[in-house]
């Protein structure tokens, strides 16, 4: 008969386990790190974040169509409702499609899941309402086309080299089909601009694209477009997080490598 090892009863009873208090005080510190950049927003009401490259690219790319009389296409990811990514792509959207109504040209968004399609129609109008745009509104440019992948693909080339849009936007959640819609939009000549959170994809769009958002940047791009102070001293905590982290690893290995190693057995999560 097999039988189960003893429990120890001190495990039953205790609310804390001392071999967690790295855990702990990485949550209070970036608890610390949140609450500080969320009060400097409120007090100084700009904080500063890197350029990033492909965000800034969107007002010449929107600029560049309107000058052509070209319209804007946005292509939302592959994915439903449940994936990240699809969320980020509808935020980015939502700040691009208020540039377009602003600046008055079109935009085309062809979508993979119809209730991608419904949210995102209702996004874009909103975001011309916002705008002050709302009758320029165009309906059916946020449009339904297919949950076959291929199929997908090869409606959205072929509107490319039809319509020869003079900037093609990708974000979200992409696959296989990655390098087919950057191939075929570089062939056009259009401006574009890319990110994806499927690292495995980033290869093909750095190839084929003018600009990519590279890692987070994709889920960064919403607050760095909209400059909502309480938004980006939420980046600037991650950021700070990150750098302490990276300090201590650094010094972590330094120790060890000197005989010291304590702090990385303190660090490490088992």
């Amino acid at each position: 008969m097999l039988r189960s090892a003893p429990v120890d009863q001190a495990l039953e009873t205790r609310w804390f386990d001392p071999a967690r208090l790295n855990v702990l005080i990485g949550i209070l510190l970036f608890t610390a790190f949140l609450v500080v950049n969320i009060l400097r927003a409120k007090a100084n009401g700009a904080l500063y974040v890197r350029p990033i490259a492909g965000l800034k690219a969107l007002d010449e790319a929107i600029g560049r169509a309107t000058e052509m009389g070209r319209p804007v296409l946005y292509v939302p990811g592959l994915s439903d409702m449940s994936e990240v990514g699809t969320f980020a792509a509808i935020t980015i959207l939502y700040r691009l499609a208020q540039r377009v109504a602003e600046m008055g040209c079109e935009i085309e968004v062809p979508c993979y899941d119809p209730v991608v399609a419904t949210v995102i129609d209702g996004a874009a109008r909103d975001a011309y309402s916002k705008a002050g745009r709302p009758d320029a509104f165009r309906p059916g440019c946020v449009h339904y086309v297919s949950a076959q992948q291929f199929a997908y693909v090869a409606a959205v080339n072929g509107f490319m080299l039809r319509e020869r849009p003079a900037a093609n936007v990708y974000m979200g959640s992409f696959y296989a089909e990655s390098l087919l819609l950057a191939e075929t939009g570089n062939t056009t000549g259009a401006i574009q601009i890319a990110g994806t959170d499927k690292v495995t994809q980033l290869p093909f769009f750095v190839c084929a694209c003018d600009y990519t958002l590279l890692g987070e940047e994709l889920f960064a791009a919403s607050a760095y477009l909209g400059k909502e102070p309480v938004q980006l001293a939420t980046i600037i905590a991650q950021d700070w997080a990150k750098a302490l982290a990276a300090a201590a690893i650094v010094a972590a290995l330094l120790l060890g490598a000197l005989g010291h190693p304590q702090l990385a057995a303190w660090l490490r999560i088992a």
